[in-house]
Parts: C-alpha cells; sequence; structure tokens
C-alpha cells in the first residue's frame, strides 16, 4: 500500500511540474481576469435574483396557493418559507468542506464545478411547478454560491501591491450586472408578478457558457501548484508526516507573469511548513488552526456578529413590498443598487491599497447603517423610488464591501496550503452568526413590522462590529502571500 502511494505521489509530482513548466498563452491573464468577471456576474446574479422577487414567489407559493395544505398572509409565508429554507442553511453547511478540496485537488475543479451548481439551480427553478422543485434549485443556488472559488484566483494571482485594486475592479464590474435582474423584471416579467420564473432562465443559460470557458481558458493558479509539488516532494522525501501530509508556502516570483521556478527561501519555508501538523488542508484542521490564532480568532468572531445582520439586509424587497410599493416602483428603485456598488466597490479598492482594510470596512459600515435608514424611511413614506434605490443601493453595498474586505483580511493572515480550507471553516462558524440574525428575524416580524425588527437587530451587528475590527483587528495591507508562514 505504502509503495502504491509513493508511486501515486512521484506520478502527479512529474504530471505537476510538467503543467508548471509550461508557458501560459500570450494574453493568458487578460483571459483569466475577463473569466473571472463572467463568473462574478454569475454569481451575483445568482446571489441576488431571488431577493429582488422574494414577494412574487411567496404570493404565489403560500398567499394564492397551498404550502402543507393550506394558504397564508404574506408575513406569515414569508416566515414559513424563511425556516423551511433552513434546511438549505444546513446543506450549505457542508459547502466549506467542499470548498476546502481546493486546498487538495486545485483550484481550476472547485471553479467550474460552482459555475455549473449556479447555473443548474437556476434552470431548476425555471423550470419548477412547485414549491418543492422550487426548493431543490435554491438550496442548489445556497451551496454553490458561497464557494467564491473566483475570489481565491484574483487574490493568488494579483500583485499583492494592487491585490485590492485589482479585486474591486473585477468585483465593481462583475457587480454592475446586478443591473440585469431589474432590466429582466422589466422585460420578462412586464410589472406581472405571476411571471418572476423568466428572470432565471438567460442567467442559467450564460451560466453554462461560463463552465465552458472556465474549462477551456483557465489554467491552475501558479501558487497553489507550487505549493502541491512542495507538498508531494517532501511526501517523497519522507519530510511530511502521515498520509495526508501538509503542504508548504512556496513562491513563484511575479505570480501568474511567469513560469519561473520557486524561489530557494520560499522552497525552505515550504518544507518547514509541509511538516507541521497545524498547516493541514481540511476543515477541522482550519478550525483548530482559527483558535489557535489570535488575531484570526477575533476577525472571525467580529464577523460572526456583522453576518448575523444578512437576512435583514437582504429583506429589501419585502420591506419595499410591504410599504406598498407598486411592482414598477420596486423594479425602478433596483435599478439604482448595480450603479452605486459598482462605483462603491472599485472606490473601496483604492481605499484599501492606501489606507488600509480596516478603516475602509468602518467608513463602509457607517454608510450602510446611515443608508438603511434612509431606505427605510423613503420606502415607507412612498418617496420617489429614486430616493428609496440610493438609499438600498448604498446600505446594500456598503454591507457587502464589508463583507468582502473582512474575507480578504482572513486570507491575509493565512499560508497558501490552508486558505481554501480557512475560508471554508470562516464560511462554517459565521452560520452561527447567521443562524441568530435568521432566528430574531423571522420571529420578530410575525409580531413588529418587517422594516422595524430588521432594522432593531442589523444596525447594532454592523456598527459594533465595524468599531471593533477598528480597534481590535489586525491590519494586513501590504501582505506578501508568499511570505505567511502560519507561525504568526
Amino acid at each position: 500500500m505504502k509503495s502504491g502511494n509513493s508511486t501515486q505521489t512521484l506520478s502527479e509530482l512529474e504530471k505537476l511540474k510538467r503543467q508548471r513548466q509550461k508557458a501560459r498563452y500570450a494574453g493568458y491573464f487578460a483571459v483569466l481576469l475577463i473569466v473571472i468577471v463572467l463568473t462574478d456576474i454569475l454569481d451575483n446574479l445568482a446571489t441576488n435574483v431571488g431577493a429582488n422577487i422574494t414577494s412574487s414567489f411567496i404570493t404565489e407559493f403560500f398567499v394564492n396557493g397551498r404550502v402543507f395544505g393550506k394558504s397564508f398572509e404574506y408575513e406569515e409565508g414569508l416566515a414559513l418559507h424563511n425556516t423551511i429554507s433552513l434546511i438549505g442553511y444546513v446543506i450549505a453547511l457542508l459547502a466549506p468542506f467542499y470548498k476546502s478540496l481546493a486546498d487538495r485537488i486545485g483550484r481550476k475543479p472547485l471553479f467550474a464545478m460552482s459555475a455549473l451548481g449556479m447555473a443548474v439551480g437556476m434552470l431548476i427553478i425555471f423550470l419548477c411547478r412547485s414549491y418543492l422543485v422550487f426548493l431543490v434549485g435554491s438550496f442548489m443556488l445556497s451551496f454553490f454560491i458561497g464557494s467564491d472559488i473566483q475570489i481565491l484566483y484574483v487574490l493568488e494571482e494579483a500583485p499583492r501591491d494592487k491585490r485590492a485594486t485589482v479585486y474591486s475592479l473585477l468585483k465593481g464590474i462583475g457587480g454592475l450586472s446586478a443591473v440585469a435582474i431589474p432590466a429582466m423584471r422589466l422585460a420578462l416579467m412586464e410589472n406581472d408578478p405571476t411571471k418572476w420564473r423568466n428572470v432565471y432562465l438567460l442567467p442559467g443559460l450564460f451560466g453554462l457558457g461560463v463552465v465552458v470557458l472556465i474549462i477551456l481558458l483557465v489554467k491552475e493558479t501558479r501558487v497553489f501548484q507550487d505549493k502541491r509539488i512542495a507538498q508531494l516532494e517532501a511526501q517523497a522525501q519522507g519530510t511530511a508526516p502521515g498520509g495526508e501530509a501538509a503542504v508548504g508556502e512556496t513562491a513563484a516570483g511575479e505570480v501568474g507573469k511567469t513560469g519561473a521556478a520557486v524561489k530557494p527561501e520560499a522552497a525552505g519555508a515550504a518544507e518547514k511548513s509541509a511538516g507541521s501538523a497545524e498547516t493541514k488542508a481540511g476543515i477541522i484542521p482550519a478550525i483548530r488552526y482559527i483558535f489557535k490564532h489570535k488575531d484570526l480568532r477575533a476577525l472571525i468572531l467580529i464577523k460572526m456578529l456583522f453576518d448575523a445582520a444578512i437576512i435583514a439586509m437582504t429583506n429589501y424587497e419585502s420591506i419595499m413590498f410591504r410599504a406598498n410599493m407598486s411592482t414598477e416602483a420596486i423594479t425602478t428603485a433596483e435599478f439604482y443598487y448595480p450603479f452605486l456598488y459598482c462605483g462603491a466597490v472599485i472606490i473601496s479598492g483604492f481605499m484599501a491599497d492606501r489606507i488600509g482594510r480596516k478603516k475602509t470596512v468602518l467608513i463602509f459600515g457607517v454608510i450602510c447603517a446611515v443608508s438603511f435608514i434612509l431606505f427605510v424611511i423613503s420606502a415607507n413614506s412612498l418617496w420617489n423610488p429614486a430616493i428609496v434605490g440610493i438609499g438600498y443601493g448604498l446600505y446594500l453595498g456598503g454591507y457587502w464591501i464589508g463583507r468582502d474586505y473582512m474575507e480578504i483580511i482572513s486570507t491575509e493572515m493565512v499560508p497558501t496550503q490552508i486558505r481554501a480550507s480557512i475560508i471554508g471553516a470562516e464560511g462554517l462558524l459565521v452560520y452561527i452568526g447567521m443562524a441568530v440574525g435568521f432566528a430574531f428575524v423571522n420571529i420578530g416580524i410575525l409580531f413588529l413590522p418587517l422594516w422595524l425588527i430588521c432594522s432593531l437587530f442589523a444596525l447594532p451587528c454592523i456598527l459594533i462590529s465595524v468599531v471593533l475590527l477598528a480597534k481590535k483587528g489586525k491590519e494586513t495591507m501590504g501582505i506578501d502571500y508568499e511570505e505567511i508562514s502560519g507561525d504568526e
């Protein structure tokens, strides 16, 4: 058995070395960025489409239809749907284990599988004629939209001093695509809420095209190839412990630009890291790693509080609907978010590379809180949809930016060989905060107006967490991925 494992290790090692030595085709980095943008567009559509038509499917399935043999009032139906959606959250708890596979089999396979899962999920919802089938598609989306493998590609391929800038530019362009959702509401629903399924068709077909492009055009990241080669070499030389050896931190010079050999100093760090049980890939080792490192542990606890607000932050369409805004007015308001988010996320990248990640999160957290108050007041007062849309666009954009940069900070605290595992473990742990928010909002809306319960819960969570990060969190601006040893 040991001889067989050794042969398999040597075979994989030789294959990886051949791949690593191959020069990438001309213009590869530009093509990669385009594919990442397209994938982020798919991710944005899959993430936001359901929240933009919540009132339509709640009305069809729960108010006008029958679930469990009876009909419901809107708030009751929404609370029941959210409760049933807990099954999706339970399924999504497996996503971190799935994501950690990127530390074992590579980034590209999961890149393609995640895009395929999102595409198929949306097509299932388009074809559904029952609430049960709708749930199947929704659960698929819940599982795959959290993988964000495209973010790993950006962070590992971009130059370290421009990492946030490149990331924000790509996210901004991808976020702008969310304008397609209100556009599809306008063109495909024709202000008829019963035609909500049509909004899922084009994003689903688009996703299938993205999968093909990933398979044909994208290569494995240099950072992963180098650390995997170091791991296999350590296994072959008998320096790594156990059957599932840890992997070492390696470097590839200017990542994504050349096929240069691993730097000697990075190779030395790789061998040291390869023998450390603390840097094994996998969710359980990653959770242990988090709780052994004070700065990372503090960040995850802060992010748990921040993420607790997510269900309140994503109830915007129902808040507008229950404020008696018309379908046309809601559609008009939804047009503002993509443009405001695009501009804000691009600005945030330049800020994060100049004033730091923590200050960026603090600024956009405050913008989120203030804009949410504007959104609630304007929606309930039936002000012009443009004002409602501006408040909605700024608060939701500010929330996603704060959430994203907390995740970027976490990636800049850990070595490459466990980076995907740490992101996966982080996703698993923040579900604790999300579960608290979920319970608070879903019970609360049975007794208080939706806008009020969301405000009472979300605003303290957001403001407390961004202040804690500013005061207690570690700044990671300028960190070189190649120099993170895991001993910090």
